[in-house]
């Protein structure tokens, strides 16, 4: 046998069986002294001179032993595996340290990988699919969408294994019994579940040949979630037909569950349909904007050779066609990636922000674990001060002592994962006021896994090295002999320091708390310029009958049935609603305005309304007229600007009767400014004085399937809800309807406030008591320390409420220490904050600060409240005889 498969067989038998080796080594070493007692006796020796001289000749058997054991060099495993046993039995007996410990890195490690699955989930994970890492995504130079004839050439070129498209933005109707709702469907190309291969776990998807837009195939597969709650887990539904915009389609499949969609970001469509004229009339129009690009790569091909074989058919397509931005490729990156989310720097801003907060609160806890361990060292220094003495070196301490980290770092990070896997049980039972189907599912994937193994290692460090540190350099002969010294001089300790660096912390996410909290009551007493009590809205989406220019007769004829109700003061349609999901539109451009010696840029919100709107939303008139039902399009084009347009622009001049218009050149379509209107708020709670214009419905009607009635009700709004909600289902059957009081449609706005004050709020309450959990503990050590000078004080006459205020002066220490740094930082980091909350709110009010700061003060008294009661009731015999 070769002599290195003897050497691996040996390590291998060292680590598995390694008391059996040591055996081993035991006998022969005993056979050897054996052996040479043998010969000391048979020259003459008697047999205790025998043993001893072949015990000085052999040497030490410890020593031979231990030499041993390092040719088989397996010492450093061993090693750890006894540090592990040694630090899982000193946990058994200090059951206080060991859950201490481990829930305060539980609470840490749980925040941050919540946090990071929730962008893990909703920014940066794979769709589900088959082979997933042979995606791409796509995006040419005219932006996240290209045409279907684009579309159709690229995926006929052969450059990749396979181009799919799709498209989120549309709706459809579908029927359910007596009433029509409206659903988001997945729109794709016939080729979608060829190249992606998302999972199904009933029935098949369509295939390219029976799907094309060609064939108008009215085929449908739906999702896990709406097969679940809207036909009731039907075991039956392939082959079943459903009623969509007033037509049939055939079931084909149900998809698997939990399945991650192509558009990411948490949106679970409904239905996945495929792509056709009925369902988008301008299809194959060069320049519409039709479907997103995904591609499969060749088996072999690597993604930039696909990049190059993509570039080349885009080029050859933009010399042939009339779409010269469609020559470049501005995205080409395998699916998953941070790609993703470049759209979506608001929502990367705010996960950067949560992943600093919990950090932060991560860093608090370790920082609880480290005084802990502090604790611990000092009452072993006479052990360790022993070891040292004997022998042992100090990095084989610090690994023991490293080592009693990692298992308090590995317990906690354990049941953090269990708090994350609750946390995502209960995500999924939330319903956002959305009109978006989101599912945010938490899954424990590779980068969720390697964050967690990355945290316990951060853990590790940051809760034992400081501690193992200190505790492996003490003054050997005082420890010896006493240990540390009872009392004697007071200095600031690491333990102290900690403290303060928890309450400074502690105090930054209390001000950031405060903001989001102040901000959530202030935006919900701000007034948006529209009435939201007895105000209620109905989004009407009509089917595909009525797909492109919505029929404005048909409309007004809804808007005359609900205007007529009892408790109806008024009602009129609009495009969109002021903070809601569907507010309009945000339109720049250059215009021309009257009494202006150029053009200039203009930036507002632009809306659709037809008459009556500003009396049903309450929104004041203060010059002019409203729009009436001659502004329609065979007469003169006017519109009705807010006043900050009309200060902004017209700089102090009446504007009733000027005319504006759009775009740079003489003749542009140009309209008369009939009126001027309140300010309000059309988009977020948090926006200034934005301008807007406001043009008559009947003039331009939308272009679109979807309208909103608003009507102004003279009680409350649920006491006419349902009138309103059956006058338009009579003058429209087909139409989904839904309706909500103003205030409910308004939860969307609310959203960002109610979402940043409750995360926000927790942390920092979390924050806070592990906070007055690390004071409490310094707090606590240091009167156990001091219980000796504390008797000797008052054996000497020294009152109850002095010790108090010795007591309370080394809390007030440490908590103003902390509280001021924390203020400091406060003052300068919470600045970024101003992007998430109402505009006239400061993040460094004061009034942030003092409240922060009551909070941290009140922290402070509870963590010192213990160690003070019982520093006052110390007997002085008792002390004394402790020395």
């Amino acid at each position: 046998m070769a002599r290195w498969v003897q050497v691996v067989r040996l390590r291998l038998r060292s680590l598995v069986r390694g008391s059996d080796v040591d055996r081993d080594l035991d006998r022969e070493l005993r056979s050897h002294i054996a052996q040479e007692i043998d010969e000391h006796l048979a020259s003459g020796m008697t047999l205790e001179e025998a043993r001893r001289t072949a015990m000085v000749e052999f040497g030490s058997v410890g020593g031979i032993q231990e030499a041993c054991r390092d040719t088989r060099r397996v010492a450093v495993v061993e090693n750890v595996v006894r540090d592990l046993r040694y630090a899982g039995r000193t946990l058994v007996r200090q059951p206080g340290l060991a859950v201490a410990g481990s829930l305060s890195i539980a609470l840490g490690v749980g925040a941050n990988l919540t946090i990071f699955s929730l962008a893990n989930g909703l920014l940066l994970a794979s769709p589900s699919g088959y082979r997933t890492d042979r995606l791409v995504h796509i995006r040419t130079g005219n932006g996240s969408h290209v045409s279907y004839p684009a579309w159709r050439a690229l995926s006929e070129s052969g450059a990749l294994g396979g181009i799919a498209g799709y498209s989120i933005e549309a709706s459809v109707n579908w029927r359910g019994g007596d009433a029509s709702v409206t659903i988001m469907p997945l729109l794709v190309t016939a080729n979608f579940f060829d190249v992606v291969g998302v999972p199904m776990q009933r029935g098949r998807g369509f295939t390219a040949r029976e799907a094309t837009a060609e064939r108008d195939a009215r085929l449908v597969v739906v999702s896990d979630r709406f097969w679940r709650r809207q036909l009731n887990g039907d075991p039956d539904v392939v082959g079943r037909s459903l009623t969509l915009n007033g037509s049939p389609y055939t079931v084909l499949g149900v998809l698997a569950a939990g399945i991650r969609s192509v558009p990411g970001y948490g949106l679970s469509p409904d239905v996945y349909l495929p792509i056709s004229r009925t369902l988008a009339p301008d299809l194959e129009k060069p320049r519409a904007a039709a479907v997103q690009l995904i591609g499969r790569l060749h088996d072999g091909q690597s993604v930039q050779a696909g990049r190059a074989a993509v570039r080349v058919v885009v080029q050859r397509i933009a010399e042939r066609g009339d779409d010269p931005e469609f020559r470049t490729i501005t995205m080409f990156t395998r699916v998953g990636g941070l790609s993703q989310a470049k759209d979506f720097k608001e929502a990367g801003a705010f996960f950067l922000v949560l992943a600093v907060v919990t950090a932060l609160v991560l860093a608090i806890a370790c920082a609880n674990v480290a005084g802990l361990l502090l604790a611990r060292g000092t009452a072993r220094r006479r052990e360790i001060a022993m070891r040292i003495a004997l022998g042992a070196s100090r990095s084989r301490l610090l690994q023991q002592l490293l080592t009693d980290g990692f298992v308090l770092a590995l317990i906690g990070a354990a049941t953090g994962v269990a708090l994350t896997a609750l946390l995502a049980e209960l995500l999924l039972r939330v319903s956002l006021p959305l009109p978006l189907p989101l599912e945010i599912r938490l899954a424990f994937d590779s980068r969720l896994a390697g964050l967690a193994l990355g945290l316990v290692l951060l853990s590790t460090l940051m809760t034992s090295l400081m501690p193992a540190l200190q505790s492996t350099r003490p003054t050997l002969v005082p420890t010896l002999k006493q240990g540390e010294p009872a009392y004697g001089p007071r200095r600031l300790s690491l333990r102290g320091l900690l403290v303060i660096g928890q309450v400074a912390v502690t105090a930054l996410l209390l001000v950031a708390a405060a903001v989001f909290l102040r901000n959530l009551t202030r935006a919900q007493s701000l007034d948006p310029g529209f009435d939201t009590q007895r105000a209620v809205v109905a989004r009407l989406t009509f089917v595909e009958g009525r797909q492109g220019t919505i029929d404005a007769p048909a409309i007004q004829a809804v808007v005359d049935r609900v205007r007529s109700l009892a408790g109806v003061d008024g009602a009129a349609f609009s495009e969109g609603v002021p903070l809601t999901v569907f507010s309009g539109s945000r339109v720049g451009t250059s215009m021309r305005l009257d009494g202006a010696e150029r053009p200039v840029h203009v930036e507002y919100d632009a809306n659709r309304v037809g008459p009556g709107y500003f009396g049903a939303m309450g929104i004041p008139l203060l010059r002019g007229r409203d729009f009436d039902g001659a502004d329609r399009s065979s007469a003169p084009p006017v519109v009705i600007l807010n006043k900050e347009f009309a200060d902004r622009y017209f700089e102090g001049r009446d504007p009733i009767g000027l005319h504006l218009a759009w775009g740079e050149r003489p003749g542009s379509r140009s309209a008369e400014i009939v009126g001027i209107v309140a300010n309000g708020k059309y988009r977020t709670l948090g926006e200034g004085r934005d301008a807007a214009i406001y043009t008559p419905y009947l003039q331009e009607p939308v272009v679109g399937r979807m309208v909103h009635v608003v009507a102004r009700t003279a009680a409350a709004p649920d006491t006419v809800s349902s009138a309103i909600s059956h006058a338009i289902r009579q003058a429209d059957s087909s139409a989904a309807v839904q309706i909500q009081p103003m205030s409910s449609a308004l939860a969307f706005a609310f959203l960002p406030s109610r979402i940043g004050a409750l995360i926000f709020g927790a942390l920092g309450m979390l924050a806070g008591l592990l906070a007055m959990v690390g004071l409490s503990g310094v707090v606590s050590f240091s009167v156990g320390r001091r219980t000796v000078e504390f008797g000797i004080r008052m054996a000497l006459g020294a009152s109850r409420g002095s010790i108090v205020r010795l007591v309370l002066r080394q809390s007030a220490v440490l908590v103003g220490a902390g509280l001021g740094i924390g203020m400091m930082m406060a003052v300068l980091l919470v600045r970024p904050l101003s992007a998430f909350v109402v505009a006239d709110l400061r993040p460094n009010d004061p009034l942030h600060l003092a409240a922060a700061a009551a909070l941290i003060l009140a922290v402070g008294v509870g963590a010192s409240w213990g160690p003070v009661r019982r520093a006052v009731r110390v007997d002085p015999a008792t002390a004394l005889r402790t020395d």
